[in-house]
């Protein structure tokens, strides 16, 4: 498989995150410039900038009625219309927000901080639904399972939490890797957890929270994970700017590797049909791959 550049897209500071629409027909960035950008996937030509929030952005997603959420170090979770209208401000966040994801069905977002607290939240009552605690340091990342029952926490004490977000309670604590967490993302099918981070492993665990692989990712700290709608891709990027494309199952193949950016990479985001990769790095740049090749 290979990666061909398509597009090359810029803010004017570090881009921490993409995300594509539900059609895949936009793309969505957001930066430490303190913007979200939405482009056409078709050309990369800009629709519009969203303003408001007062620090640098650090997640953007879409819900899957096509309204966008965003994170920012400001401390607040944003919800916007599909046509960039804003909709809600939801604040609670005592440090900053470092990380925020939207489950693939229904309503439901969660966010992480360095006040070490992962909150889950309402995108239609645009309430707080929980407040998860027990990590001993900053929360760096958060994901949903395929139909957001389940979520999974990591962050700068090295360990991953299973929340229950129907009981809303811990269902396990995950321990192995050797420095911080800072990438998860679950397979929409089989229920497996990918996590990576600063000790360069990528590790997988089945849905008894139980470690199945543990695999070297190639570079020294990933920043960055995401899998394909059919679970078959998972990207993975990370502080050498390069990206890799890896066979999934329970155990890795790597099957491409790319050096797309001068430096970090810090969101990585398949289309939904697969086709398509956008990666955001640390060097103001999101490029938009077409994969070639099987």
């Amino acid at each position: 498989m290979s990666l061909h550049k398509l597009h090359t897209l810029t803010h004017n500071n570090a881009v921490f995150s993409a995300a594509f629409s539900r059609d895949g027909l936009q793309l969505a960035t957001a930066s430490l410039d303190n913007l979200i950008k939405i482009w056409r996937t078709e050309d990369g030509g800009l629709i519009r900038t969203l303003k408001g929030h007062g620090d640098g952005v650090a997640f953007v997603g879409y819900l899957a009625d096509g309204r966008l959420v965003s994170a920012s170090l400001d401390k607040s979770v944003r919800i916007w219309s599909a046509e960039g209208v804003l909709k809600a401000n939801l604040a609670g966040h005592a440090e900053y927000l470092s990380c925020a994801a939207v489950a693939a069905e229904g309503i439901r977002i969660a966010s992480g901080g360095f006040d070490k607290t992962v909150r889950l939240w309402s995108a239609d009552s645009e309430s707080i639904q929980a407040v998860f605690t027990g990590h001993e340091a900053n929360v760096q990342a958060v994901a949903f399972t395929g139909d957001g029952k389940r979520l999974a926490s990591g962050g700068d004490d090295n360990s991953i939490r299973l929340w229950d977000c129907e009981e809303r309670q811990l269902l396990k604590k995950l321990a192995g890797h050797a420095a911080a967490v800072e990438a998860l993302v679950f397979a929409p099918k089989t229920g497996l957890l990918y996590s990576a981070g600063a000790d360069g492993r990528i590790r997988i665990w089945n849905e008894s929270g139980e470690q199945v692989a543990d695999i070297d990712s190639q570079s020294p700290k990933v920043k960055s994970l995401a899998i394909s709608s059919d679970g078959k891709l998972l990207a993975s990027g990370g502080l050498d700017g390069v990206i890799r494309l890896w066979k999934t199952g329970n155990v890795l193949e790597e099957i491409a590797a790319e050096r797309a950016h001068r430096n970090t990479i810090y969101g990585l985001a398949f289309s939904p049909t697969a086709d398509r990769l956008a990666s955001a790095g640390f060097d103001r740049t999101i490029f938009v791959w077409r994969l070639a090749g099987g």
